[in-house]
């Protein structure tokens, strides 16, 4: 039988590792769960909104 995961370390598998030289080419912009900096993402909402609801 193999040793049971804490919940704690399930959910760390799922999280995305940030490499250091990633974060310094983005000028250490914070960054969401999906990896890339808010800005960014809510610029992508904005813009697939105005092309998707309207």
């Amino acid at each position: 039988m193999s040793k049971a995961v804490s919940y704690y370390d399930w959910k760390l598998s799922f999280q995305r590792k940030i490499d250091t030289k990633e974060d310094e080419l983005n000028d250490n912009k914070p960054v969401n769960t999906l990896g890339i900096s808010e800005n960014n993402f809510k610029d992508f909402i904005k813009n697939w909104k105005e092309k998707n609801l309207n």
